[in-house]
């Protein structure tokens, strides 16, 4: 792996060098990139410029890997320097709004699901090379991640990190159950389990795994926290009631006061460990297990060969789960703007984008609908789950699009804190739900 650079702000904020008024120049005399690439000589002065990428610190390593080649590839063929600069996931929005307030840092950026609405006016658009890379792709599966004000398309996406249920299907076994396919299904099932020692995990806390969660379970059950028009506020219904009423008996009958203060690892540790029985997480956790060389508590057998995926569990509602959507774009005050958008038109080529996938061993879930049976998913049964999953997979916001006011909801964790106080009694579920309804009135009328 390449050796990466320091992740401390101070490093990743730094002010690079002024280069405005040479990289005019160079576009002239070049005729830009495009004629680099098609020559494959560049200038020797093009060697000054440097296109640096913020993205997060990937749970799988190699994705990482891979995009840095990718970006040295273009940055060997154009004739420039390349950097990239990873933070921790929970850094990533304090850097962003770090570099928005100076107007300065990066060229690229890893922008996650309402951060393009939330930025779009110090973003690139992006409208001419989103429908290039649709007709070359098959098309884009979601058509509200990347969306900024006004419908403009700030950003690209990039790919969804999906939450099927992972489960031990060992356990399972042994209190006479079939593998869950609806909520009921699992609270059921948790109950056997929680009462073997072997619990259910889901964050009931402040980690991005609790933001999809439990909002998975809300529109399961039918609630939503606003209306399609992404404004108004719909949380306090019948249905979002019935939703906290089961996520309160969920909590009680299945699961263990420790998930009140998990962090988006620990669920990962939990079924790792041996102990739990079923939680909500991408295939890091089957990934975790079989690089650990986890063996099932007592026995010498491999861990992994007991954990599968399933869809999310259907509800009242019908089958939903969020997601966590990322997508990438670029800074109007980037000095090196066209190059990132041809940077992007090349990382987003066929063969780029296949290896992107297949580094990063199933976890990046594509958005180009070219790529939605890729074989990686035929490469074991533990995948079986991944080409369906995005029929029942919103971003944030969803029925609507994700908003500035979404992305506040989700960075304070409102959703979870919520049925966190009804899970334990501290409010009932109307209570919760009525101060949950304040909460975002409040919040999307400041964003209106």
């Amino acid at each position: 792996m390449a050796k990466s650079t320091k992740n401390s702000l101070d490093n990743i904020l730094g002010e690079p060098k002024s280069r405005r008024k040479f990289i005019s120049e160079t576009a002239a005399v070049t005729g830009g990139i495009a004629s680099i690439l098609a020559t494959g000589i560049p200038p020797a002065f093009a060697q000054e410029r440097e296109l640096k990428l913020l993205t997060w610190s990937h749970f799988v390593p190699k994705s990482d890997e891979e995009l840095e080649r990718q970006l040295k590839e273009f940055g060997k063929q154009a004739g420039i320097k390349v950097r990239v600069d990873r933070v921790a996931h929970l850094q990533l929005p304090a850097v962003l709004a770090g570099e928005v307030q100076g107007q300065k840092g990066h060229d690229l950026i890893s922008l996650r699901n309402a951060n393009s609405y939330l930025y779009s006016e110090h973003l690139e658009t992006m409208d001419d090379l989103y429908e290039k890379i649709a007709k070359r792709g098959g098309g884009w599966t979601t058509d509200t991640v990347g969306k900024g004000q006004e419908g403009r398309q700030t950003a690209l996406p990039w790919y969804f990190i999906s939450f099927p249920l992972v489960a031990r299907t060992d356990l399972i076994a042994e209190v006479g159950e079939d593998l869950p396919d609806t909520w009921e299904d699992v609270r059921r099932i948790a109950g056997k389990l929680k009462k073997k020692g072997h619990p259910l995990g889901i964050q009931l806390a402040h980690s991005n795994d609790s933001n999809n969660v439990t909002r998975g379970i809300l529109w399961s059950h039918g609630g939503k926290l606003v209306e399609a028009d992404s404004k108004t506020v719909a949380v306090n219904s019948k249905e979002s009631i019935e939703a906290f009423k089961f996520v309160r008996a969920l909590y009680k009958e299945g699961m263990e006061k420790e998930v009140l203060a998990w962090d988006d690892r620990n669920n990962n540790v939990c079924l790792v460990s041996g102990k739990c029985s079923m939680t909500f997480n991408p295939v890091s956790a089957y990934r975790s297990a079989v690089r650990d060389k986890a063996l099932i508590p007592g026995t010498d057998r491999p861990l992994h060969q007991v954990i599968n995926h399933v869809l999310p569990p259907r509800g009242p509602g019908g089958r939903h789960m969020a997601a966590s959507f990322q997508a990438i774009g670029v800074w109007k005050f980037s000095e090196n703007a066209q190059l990132a958008k041809e940077f992007l038109d090349f990382h987003f080529t066929k063969e780029n984008i296949d290896k992107h996938l297949t580094a990063s061993q199933g976890y990046n879930q594509p958005v180009l609908a070219s790529f939605a049976m890729h074989p990686i998913y035929a490469s074991s049964p533990k995948y079986y789950f991944a080409p369906y999953i995005g029929w029942y997979t919103h971003a944030a916001g969803y029925p609507g699009v994700p908003t500035a006011a979404t992305q506040t909801v989700e960075d304070q964790f409102l959703l979870p804190d919520a049925m966190a106080a009804c899970a334990t009694d501290r409010a009932t579920p109307e209570e919760a739900v009525a101060k949950l309804e304040a909460q975002l009135t409040r919040i999307y009328k400041r964003h209106a």
